[in-house]
């Protein structure tokens, strides 16, 4: 009797979960529309450098953009991997390479799952081409990265909706947010907050993007200018702690903000707590 009881629990749960997989096959399959884009301008690689290292580029993707392993949670979660742009460049059109850091959409229509699209939403014309451009310029050389590999429970939170989501998912929502105006005089460090701090902290700034668990950046009130600048070179927060995803965002990406970035940033998010 118990056999048979087991034998029906083990069956059920194997049924059960090879639903959840083909479910999720089925959900990451799903061909998107793969629209026109319009001519972008010409591009500097000098400049895209620069964007690639702040937004987070040349982290996931490594410097010489190679790519490799950049989420390891071991066979219960999975493993992720930054695709080879060196590769994927002689592939790809610039309208190709758009889509996808734009819409999180590849060539075929099917959707990328670990990259952050919604962080790129604000990204110019001019910085999409400057991008492009840096990624055109390095010498392609290297192995493909492989496909990622979603654990049984990663498997279980995307089925569920709250996990890993493609990043098309979250595209839609980001359009419609902005960070706060806080005036003219503020306007640039705004649009570098948008495309530097959204991907964790949200397109309104209000926190939780991607799902992140990131806060409210107007928290950095709360710090004086040499503590927002420790946080961004050092990941290191006011009270002498480490925060989990800043502390490793700041360490891998931030701290290549110059001086000038870093403080028009924080004048901008000090004003925006002031004033909201």
């Amino acid at each position: 009797m118990w056999k048979w009881l087991l034998a029906v629990i083990v069956l059920g749960a194997l049924g059960f979960a090879t639903v959840v997989y083909v479910w999720n096959v089925s959900t990451l399959g799903v061909r998107h529309p793969v629209t026109a884009r319009p001519a972008l301008p010409k591009g500097d690689a000098r400049r895209g450098r620069h964007l690639a290292d702040i937004t987070g580029c040349t982290d996931c993707h490594r410097g010489d953009l190679r790519g490799g392993l950049f989420a390891d949670d071991g066979w219960l979660h999975g493993r992720y991997y930054a695709s080879n742009l060196t590769r994927k460049a002689k592939q790809y059109s610039d309208a190709d390479l758009e889509r996808i850091v734009r819409e999180g959409v590849r060539p075929d229509g099917r959707g990328v799952m670990a990259m952050p699209a919604m962080g790129f939403v604000r990204l110019t014309d001019e910085e999409m081409a400057d991008i492009i451009a840096f990624v055109r310029a390095m010498p392609a050389g290297g192995d493909d990265q492989p496909d990622h590999f979603i654990g049984p429970l990663d498997q279980w939170d995307l089925w569920r909706v709250h996990g890993p989501k493609p990043a098309y998912a979250y595209v839609a929502d980001e359009r419609t947010k902005s960070p706060p105006d806080a005036g003219p005089e503020h306007a640039t460090a705004r649009h570098l907050a948008g495309i530097v701090c959204a991907e964790c902290h949200g397109g309104d700034l209000q926190g939780n993007g991607w799902d992140s668990g990131a806060p409210d950046l107007r928290v950095v009130a709360s710090y004086s200018a040499q503590q927002f600048e420790r946080l961004l070179r050092t990941g290191v927060a006011a009270d002498g702690k480490e925060r989990g995803l800043m502390t490793h965002v700041a360490r891998d990406r931030l701290h290549k903000l110059d001086d000038a970035e870093i403080a028009a940033l924080y004048a901008y998010l000090t004003e925006v707590a002031r004033r909201h």
